[in-house]
Order: structure tokens, then C-alpha cells, then sequence
């Protein structure tokens, strides 16, 4: 998988044995012998402080100071540092007491104890203004003598009772003209407004920026509503919208489909002959949408399923665009498109994908974690016009300062969806912050869950969105879904029966839940005298790569692989894809045999699901029927089985909730 790109805090609990804590008593109880002070005082005193210079000594003089008692953690420091170092400095002793919120010091040095205690209170003062949430406004008089009434009380005689002192329930600098009971309002339209004109400001001097390249053919131009209508059910029932609201006084102006490569890129010509030596007989549905869209400016949102040509639907007009800017490309400082992937597998297919295409001496770089870091920072420094990476690497190349982003006009988020589920969601934030607004911006995705698009809404300007088929999930319709409800122990048996049975053309991809289980299923078969490959995020890149040379060429039939497979491999003569382990959701169902019955071909797909996987039995059920597969009885029976099981669940827990909660505690223990 891609590679993953604290400030520590003071605890408010000592950790060192000089903080005293005395035995809890009645707060009504005020009066306290004068035997039972002494010995307090002496338990004080005697006390290992540090184990500095000073254990063991007697002294001339002592203060005392109360503070909160939260904030003895913070004098204390972390693993008695800070109160050492006190010691140290001021030729004291220091005493901490938490129960009762008092700092004692001793010394024979008065100046030095003032010193000290005046550094505490500088600690405690510092402590309070990072954790307070309210902030001091400027000239609000405050005045550090004052506190003496407020937070702190010194005292010269360790026998004044501590408890005769009243914590205050206002800021430690509070004053006749603030207080920290007083709210302060935080005007956030002010912030944003001055957020936006700092951003408009450092983006004023940035270069111009074209984004239309798009003359719209007189086919297509022509094109009435119905014939649009009628291209798009064609094309798989094809769907484009605005994603977001329109005002109701602004068009939509969404360009027509179109159905020939001419139509989109007749003006240029050597790019018509790249995608002509590919032998495509006509745009695929996404194609057919979202090349106009791009050519055009728009930002776009691409929803396919896998294998349907997406990567070539953002790449046509990324070459494009930066072909046909008006500064020239020795001038722009950088490279003008980022196209960002989960996985390593996938950023790999992308570039190999780019370089099929020669256009005008356009060059791309893939980078990504595992790879070699001295050849890909080369890469980029020799000049390149598409990077292509995973968002860790990136990162981390950004941080080095080798990849400067300020220069991307064209951004790709591919499989954003699979982005997010990885975690990357705060890194791809990140990225975007030094990227230019005006940018064009690009997100495909097999699915448009929350999370995609939140971020769209917030890093995209007003995107179109362009969906082929449902916006329901669905798998592929040529692949033939087999499911197999199977004990764990039988799945071993059934690989080795199906992989003897192989026939001199077929080429398996078996998809295991773990790394583990990937190697050792790869072991034995090998050992059983098949000749397999296998792939998972712990495997060596070079390794990786060379598991999927040996399966695309056909030197090996067998593919063993984890999750970073089900996305981003495109081997288009893959005949069965065997779920070994059923994956953890049903979105990763569809992406796994998505790996078979591509580019116009039919594929199977085998699923074994044991009674672990009885919880994604109904929507397994779903993606089956709506591709008109058949459904065995037995995995009707699991999801009835679950459902009944939910049923008593919540039966249970709302008896729970009106009983007290038993419950829920209870049902841990219960075996459905």
C-alpha cells in the first residue's frame, strides 16, 4: 500500500515521588491540634524532594504558595523535571503538595526562595494561558501584582490553614475590566473574510490560467434534448448533474455527449493518432461525457465502475491542458497536473496508462513509498509535466521541499473513495492548501459515499457530476457472481480442487483478508507443484512489480493477493477472480471482482463465505439480484439467520435500558 506519512503535554498527574498526598479529611473539620500540624509539617519537610543537593538538610527559612491543584502536574514536570531543575537553579527545596494545592520552599537564601517562588507562579501563569480557551484582549490593564488576591496566597507560617482560602472561580488574571465569567464573542465571518483575502493575496501574482480548449462540434452542437437524452440511456443510462445547488436564475450549461474521438479532438490531430494506434472502436460511456466537461474547465466528478475508462477519461484533456497554456512550459517552474492514488498498484497502472500516449514530449513521473527516492526526486529535477503519487510520499516530498505544488493547475484525485477509507483524508487536505483555487479539479470513484463528497463540496467549484449507471452500488454485469457458503476448514480442499482444474488459458486472481494468509496459501500451492505469484503491502516493491509482470504476461496463472490488488490492476485476460476471504464490506466485493470481465470480456467471479460473514449476507444479496445471478438458499437462510439475531439484540437492549443496563452487559456472553 502506499507508504503513511506529538507534541507531548505536561500531565496533570506527578509522576515523581516528592508530591505529598495527604490523607483525605472532613473540610468541616477546621480544627486540627497543634501535634497534629507538627506532624504534618514535619512529614513535609522530610520528604525526598528530587534527591538534589538539599535531601536531608534543615533550613533557614520557607514560603509557601497555594495554586489550583491542577496545576501541581505542571510545576512537577513530567517525571519531576521541572521541579529538579528548580532545585537546581535556586539552591532550594520544593515541596508539592496536590491534595491541598500548596508549593512549599525552603532555603537558606530569601532571595533565592522569592526567586523561585516567583518562577513558579511564571510556571503556573504559562500552564493557565495555554490551557484557558478564553483569550486575554489586548489592553485590558492586567496586572501581575494583582494575582497575590486572585490564584496564588503566600504565606510565612506553614500553620495558616489552607482551607480557610477559597479557590476563585475567575481567571487568575482577572481584573476590574475583565473577567473569564465574561464571554468573549468570536466574530468567525470577520476570520473567514480576513482567511479569504490573505488567500486572494498570495495567489494575486500567480500566472494566468487557461481551461477551456473545447469547440464543441456541429454534430454536436445540433443535438436536440431528447437525442442528448437518448445517447446518454444508451451509454449505460448515463446521468449529469451540478452536484450542489444551482440559483434558479443560473443555467446548468452542461455540454452534449459525444460519440466519435473527432468530436472532442479533431483539432488535435497527433493526440487523434495516439488514441487511434490503441484501436478503440468509440468513446467509452464515461468518456463520452466527461471529455467535453474537462476540455471545457469544468471540475468533474467521474462515478464508474471499475474498468470502464476512466483513467483515459481525465488523461485526453490533462495533455491537453498543458499542451496549450499560454506561459510555455520551460517558464512554469513546475509540473502543471497531480494525479493522486491510493495504492502503489494503482499509481503504477496510471503511468503506464500516461505512457502509452506520446504527445509533444510530455513526461511523467510515478512516485511512491518503497520506491527508489533518489531516482524519483531525479525524475522530477531532470523537469516533468504530470506527477503521479501516492499522498504519503508526496507529503513527505513536499516537506523536503523537491515537489513544489504552487504550480498544479490539473488535479486528479482517482478512487477517492478507496483515498478516504486508507485514512489519507487529513494528508490530501494538506496538499490542497498549497494548490491554487483556480485549479481544475478532478475525483473519480466507484461510489460517492459521505466522505467524498464532503471533500468535493469543500475543494471543488461547483463540479458537474457524471455517473454511469445507478449511484447504487452495483458489480459489473459481465462477470458471473458464484457464491459458496462453506465451513473455514474446506476452503483449502476447494482452491486446490479449482486450481488443478484450470484450463491452459484461464488466469486466477485468489483475494485473501490477510498478508499472513496470503503467503501461506502461496506456499501451498507452491509446494503442491503450482506455479503462483503473490502480492501484499509487507511484500518488497520489487517484488510486487514483479508479481504483476509474471501474471500479465502469463508466466504465472496464479495471483495470491491482499486488498491493495482490487483496485488500479488492470490485466484485461483475467478469467475468475476467488474471494478466498470474504472481504470486511461490500464495497470491497465490488472492487475485487471488478478484476475480471474487463475491456469488453466476461469473467467469474467464486466467493466462499463462511458463518463469520453472515453479516454482509443481505447486501451480498442485493449486488446478486440486481445483477440477475442466482442466490443459494443457504445464504437467504444466513441473512435470516442475522436478522433474527439483530431483532433480539435490540430486544434485549431496550429491556436493558428500562432494567438498568443489565442487558447489555449480559449479551457478550451469548453465542447466536
Amino acid at each position: 500500500m502506499s507508504d503513511w506519512e506529538d507534541d507531548e503535554e505536561y500531565d496533570d498527574k506527578p509522576q515523581v515521588s516528592n508530591v505529598k498526598s495527604f490523607p483525605k479529611r472532613s473540610y468541616g473539620d477546621n480544627r486540627r491540634s497543634d501535634d497534629s500540624r507538627r506532624r504534618d509539617r514535619d512529614s513535609c519537610i522530610n520528604r525526598n524532594s528530587g534527591r538534589g543537593s538539599t535531601y536531608g538538610r534543615s533550613f533557614q527559612s520557607k514560603e509557601s504558595l497555594y495554586v489550583r491543584p491542577e496545576s501541581i502536574g505542571r510545576i512537577v514536570g513530567r517525571a519531576g523535571s521541572t521541579i529538579q531543575r528548580l532545585q537546581l537553579d535556586f539552591n532550594v527545596r520544593i515541596d508539592a503538595d496536590k491534595s491541598r494545592g500548596k508549593v512549599t520552599v525552603l532555603g537558606d537564601d530569601k532571595g533565592k526562595i522569592n526567586d523561585a517562588l516567583n518562577r513558579i507562579r511564571q510556571i503556573v501563569d504559562e500552564g493557565h494561558d495555554g490551557n484557558n480557551q478564553s483569550q486575554r484582549p489586548h489592553g485590558s490593564g492586567y496586572n501581575r501584582s494583582d494575582r497575590n488576591n486572585q490564584a496564588y496566597r503566600s504565606y510565612g507560617r506553614d500553620d495558616d490553614n489552607p482551607f480557610d482560602y477559597h479557590y476563585p472561580k475567575t481567571s487568575y488574571d482577572r481584573n476590574e475590566n475583565y473577567s473569564a465569567n465574561q464571554d468573549i464573542i468570536i466574530d468567525y465571518n470577520a476570520l473567514n473574510k480576513k482567511a479569504e483575502l490573505a488567500r486572494a493575496e498570495r495567489w494575486s501574482k500567480s500566472p494566468p490560467l487557461t481551461k477551456d480548449f473545447y469547440v464543441e462540434h456541429t454534430e454536436v452542437a445540433n443535438m436536440d434534448k431528447d437525442d442528448v437524452d437518448q445517447i446518454r440511456l444508451q451509454n449505460n443510462n448515463t446521468t449529469v448533474s451540478r452536484v450542489f445547488e444551482q440559483k434558479n436564475d443560473e443555467p446548468d450549461n452542461i455540454p452534449n455527449p459525444i460519440w466519435k474521438f473527432e468530436q472532442c479532438f479533431g483539432q488535435y490531430p497527433d493526440l487523434l493518432a495516439e488514441v487511434a494506434k490503441q484501436q478503440f472502436k468509440k468513446p467509452s460511456p464515461i468518456q463520452a461525457q466527461a471529455w467535453p466537461i474537462l476540455l471545457k474547465g469544468e471540475d468533474l466528478i467521474g462515478i464508474a465502475q471499475t474498468g470502464t475508462g476512466k483513467t483515459l477519461a481525465f488523461l485526453l484533456p490533462a495533455l491537453v491542458h498543458i499542451e496549450y497554456q499560454s506561459i510555455p512550459r520551460s517558464e512554469r517552474g513546475g509540473p502543471n497536473v497531480l494525479i493522486l492514488a491510493p495504492t502503489r498498484e494503482l499509481a503504477l497502472q496510471i503511468e503506464k496508462e500516461t505512457n502509452k500516449y506520446s504527445f509533444r514530449g510530455i513526461k511523467a513521473v510515478c512516485m511512491y513509498g518503497g520506491g527508489n527516492r533518489r531516482d524519483q526526486i531525479q525524475h522530477v529535477e531532470q523537469g516533468v509535466e504530470v506527477i503521479i503519487c501516492t499522498p504519503g510520499r508526496l507529503n513527505d516530498l513536499i516537506q523536503a521541499k523537491v515537489i513544489d505544488v504552487t504550480t498544479v493547475t490539473y488535479l486528479v484525485l482517482d478512487e477517492a473513495d478507496r483515498m478516504l477509507d486508507m485514512g489519507f483524508e487529513p494528508q490530501i487536505r494538506k496538499i490542497l492548501l498549497d494548490i491554487r483555487p483556480d485549479r481544475q479539479t478532478i475525483m473519480t470513484s466507484a461510489t460517492w459515499p459521505p466522505g467524498v463528497r464532503r471533500l468535493a463540496q469543500s475543494y471543488m467549484s461547483n463540479p458537474i457530476q457524471v455517473c454511469v449507471g445507478s449511484l447504487d452500488l452495483a458489480a459489473t454485469h459481465s462477470v458471473r457472481q458464484v457464491v459458496e457458503v462453506v465451513e473455514e476448514g474446506e476452503k483449502y480442499d476447494m482452491i486446490k480442487s479449482f486450481v488443478k482444474s484450470m484450463r491452459s488459458d484461464d488466469k486466477i486472481i485468489v483475494f485473501c483478508g490477510k498478508k499472513v494468509r496470503a503467503d501461506d496459501l502461496s506456499s501451498d500451492l507452491t509446494l503442491a507443484g503450482y506455479l503462483c505469484q503473490a502480492i501484499h503491502g509487507s511484500r518488497d516493491q520489487a517484488d510486487r512489480e514483479q508479481a504483476i509482470a509474471d501474471i500479465t504476461s502469463g508466466e504465472v496463472k496464479i495471483l495470491i493477493a491482499t486488498n491493495v490488488a482490487s483496485r488500479g490492476l488492470d490485466i484485461d485476460d483475467v478469467t475468475h477472480v476467488i474471494n478466498y476471504d470474504f472481504p470486511r464490506n461490500i464495497e470491497e466485493y465490488v472492487h475485487r471482482i471488478g478484476r475480471t470481465g474487463r475491456a469488453g470480456r466476461t469473467g467469474t467471479s467464486i466467493s466462499y463465505v463462511t458463518r463469520s460473514d453472515w453479516g454482509l449476507a443481505a447486501e451480498l444479496i442485493k449486488i446478486l439480484e440486481e445483477a440477475g445471478q442466482d442466490v443459494p438458499d443457504n445464504l437467504r437462510d444466513m441473512a435470516d439467520r442475522f436478522n433474527k439475531m439483530k431483532g433480539r439484540r435490540s430486544d434485549e437492549n431496550m429491556r436493558g435500558r428500562r432494567g438498568g443496563g443489565g442487558g447489555n452487559r449480559s449479551y457478550g456472553h451469548r453465542n447466536y
